[in-house]
């Protein structure tokens, strides 16, 4: 008895699956074609139609959380996707051409959500998803409170992307050293770790150029570590290829590691003064470093990067080479004046450049299009504009990326080229 009712209810189940793809009249297809557009996502709405776990199943089958399809006209569409839970309300991707994000839709009546952003063919960018919940406050009957949950981070590279050829360790090219020293700074009154790269076969008989790498702990690492969206530049591997390929001359790097206030110290003038008047004797003494101040280069993302412009200006007689990767120039040095998606008041080394006499110093400048419009993007073009006007050697770049190292590990190679390169 009890196996015909198995073979009943199992002829049961199965008719009504069946049925449930008959029940999609071409009213529906023609609604869910409008709501799931991508030919992805109409066929995993159609799937669930007949499995209730067919988003779950797509959804379980991706590596990266997104997808990137190609449409006829040659266009790139990501498709995002996160799984919610029971308080779920809803869920925002972060990331790309969208400023403000996307908030997610559920399909159908399944766990998994998805948004859709349309991409330039060169767009590279690091993204990150966000589940906003509601959840009961304990004690009461009836109130909630929103809380926000980090689902997962991830990175999206189009097709046509201009991505470096510098940044994978290669076979057959030399690996440089790494050797880690602590100084005593009386600039920043404590105690300051570096890290040193020097070439494969370091010979101290012949001069080097001198690179200031502030950030240092994001730069230091290898090219073999960590995900790509990760905060990191693997500038060692970098310098390994273009020295090999003879793209600049014989470099050290030195990776300043930041200590305590990070926020703080970058647009400080104890830092500018540290790296020109304690770092630089110290490595002129202890390494052979060649005298033509163009050659002695400081490089910073973000705060750094106003940190390397303005170490230039105090001590253009020592250091002439200035790399600035997405640089946070509308720093007022009050920061409870401006709030940088619309700045209200002018950078502070901006009004110092533009009222300063034109020193001795280059400069290499890039920004991603998607970084924080006016506060980033303006500025950096700002700053562009009035180097420019007042003679200085500028070699600006923008491509289609954010505030990130995704971007920076992938433009750091043409700063160097432009500022160190050997002609």
């Amino acid at each position: 008895m009890n196996k015909v009712l198995i073979l009943l209810s199992l002829l049961i189940f199965t008719f009504t699956q069946a049925t449930n793809v008959n029940a999609v009249t071409q009213e529906d297809e023609q609604i869910a074609r409008t709501e799931y557009p991508t030919n992805t996502l109409y066929k995993i709405w159609l799937d669930q139609q007949i499995n209730d776990n067919a988003a779950l199943d797509f959804y379980n089958t991706l590596t990266e959380k997104h997808i990137l399809e190609l449409n006829k006209e040659n266009k790139a569409t990501v498709t995002y996707f996160a799984k919610g839970s029971d308080d779920t309300e809803y869920i925002m991707q972060s990331g790309g051409p969208d400023f403000y994000g996307l908030r997610f839709k559920q399909i159908g009546k399944s766990g998994i959500y998805y948004c859709l952003q349309a991409i330039p063919l060169d767009a590279w960018f690091a993204y990150g998803v966000n589940e906003f919940k509601r959840i009961k406050v304990q004690g009461s009957t009836d109130l909630e409170k929103t809380v926000m949950e980090h689902i997962y981070d991830g990175a999206v590279i189009g097709p046509n992307a201009p991505l470096s050829v510098h940044v994978q360790y290669r076979r057959g090219v030399p690996k440089g050293t790494i050797h880690k020293f602590t100084l005593e700074s009386k600039f920043m009154n404590e105690k300051r770790e570096i890290q040193i790269y020097l070439p494969a076969d370091y010979n101290q008989n012949v001069a080097h150029n001198l690179v200031f790498q502030l950030d240092g702990q994001n730069y230091s690492k290898g090219a073999e570590q960590d995900p790509i969206w990760h905060g990191w530049t693997p500038l060692p591997t970098i310098l390994d290829n273009l020295i090999y390929e003879q793209k600049i001359g014989p470099t050290i790097a030195v990776f300043i590691v930041n200590q305590g206030n990070r926020s703080k110290e970058l647009i400080s003038e104890r830092m500018t003064d540290f790296i020109a008047l304690e770092l630089l004797p110290w490595f002129k003494e202890n390494y052979n470093i060649v005298s033509n101040p163009k050659n002695i280069v400081v490089s910073g993302p973000s705060r750094a990067g106003f940190t390397a412009a303005n170490t230039a200006l105090r001590h253009s007689n020592l250091i002439g080479s200035v790399l600035s990767q997405s640089g946070s120039f509308y720093y007022t040095l009050n920061e409870n004046r401006n709030w940088p998606i619309y700045p209200e008041f002018e950078g502070k080394l901006l009004s110092n450049y533009k009222l300063s006499a034109k020193k001795a110093i280059q400069f290499y400048l890039d920004v991603g299009l998607y970084d924080l419009g006016l506060a980033v993007v303006g500025t950096n073009r700002q700053f562009r504009d009035v180097l420019q006007l007042q003679g200085y050697q500028v070699d600006y770049y923008e491509y289609k990326g954010g505030h990130s190292h995704l971007g920076w590990r992938h433009t750091i190679a043409n700063g160097l080229i432009s500022l160190i390169g050997i002609n």
